[in-house]
């Protein structure tokens, strides 16, 4: 099989939300694989840095383009410019998300949960519309960002877990109606990333070290996962190393899905320590 970097090679992608975190990981696995990418966001200032960063690598190139997910007007004009720039469009990658404020279903607002569908749930939609006519030229492929939350649900996420979960239904429905053009249409579900969102919000506990460690714990594989990892997975789902792949969602979690949720919330201020010598533990 022919190494993935020569398959990539001169491919073009779009990776919204791409300026931090996965969608960063994303950008910089394309890039270096010899992609050229164009990442969106809405904060200009860090979207120019991180293309700077990526174009530095010196495999491929990468360009920003301001854009606001909820506005399909923005989301259309991502997409054109891409075209436009690179002259033809392999990979769309959905990845911008919103996460709104941890609280109950009943205690979140009207206006919360709208913010989180037109952001997480309708974004992605605009991004394969715009992007499918496109993919069908060049037969290339759309990876959406879903979560392992749409898997195993979390208290306090009615919002997020919710778009997530109809991610993976608009990812299968896609999968079949663009498999006659040649198109495929994959969702990723991440688990405990350690992303920039994460790192601030251990800023937010009493005690940051206890939440990390029962952050790690979530996985079997006793840490979190990076963005960069998550942005192989991506590569991979794009590339033709992932030919006979469509309408899957892949779980890149380190096992989270297997029951290791606490039944307690996990960004619980308190955030007691674990110990190997608690009670529960003793024979």
């Amino acid at each position: 099989m022919r190494p993935i970097e020569e398959l990539m090679r001169g491919k073009a992608a779009v990776v919204t939300g791409g300026n931090t975190g996965i969608g960063y990981g994303c950008a910089q696995a394309f890039v270096e694989a010899g992609m050229d990418v164009m990442i969106a966001a809405r904060r200009e200032d860090l979207g120019r840095e991180a293309a700077a960063r990526l174009t530095a690598l010196g495999k491929g190139t990468c360009v920003f383009q301001p854009c606001d997910v909820s506005k399909p007007e923005q989301v259309k004009a991502l997409v054109d410019a891409a075209v436009e720039r690179f002259g033809r469009l392999d990979g769309m990658v959905n990845n911008a998300g919103y996460v709104p404020a941890h609280l109950d279903a009943c205690d979140m607002s009207i206006e919360s949960y709208q913010n989180v569908l037109a952001c997480n749930l309708m974004g992605e939609f605009y991004g394969c519309k715009y992007a499918i006519p496109h993919l069908r030229k060049t037969k290339g492929a759309i990876v959406n960002m879903s979560s392992i939350l749409a898997r195993v649900g979390q208290e306090q996420t009615a919002g997020y877990s919710s778009t997530k979960g109809g991610i993976i239904s608009l990812t299968q429905t896609l999968s079949i109606e663009e498999a006659r053009h040649g198109v495929r249409v994959n969702a990723i579900c991440p688990g405990h990333i350690v992303t920039d969102l994460f790192l601030n919000e251990m800023k937010k506990v009493a005690d940051p070290e206890a939440y990390a460690q029962r952050c790690d714990h979530y996985s079997w594989l006793g840490r979190g996962g990076t963005p960069e990892e998550v942005g192989a997975a991506a590569l991979f789902l794009l590339s033709p190393w992932a030919g006979y792949i469509t309408g899957v969602a892949l779980n890149v979690s380190g096992g989270m899905e297997f029951g290791t949720i606490p039944k307690y919330y996990a960004f619980d201020a308190s955030a007691e320590r674990m110990r190997e010598d608690e009670a529960g533990s003793r024979s």
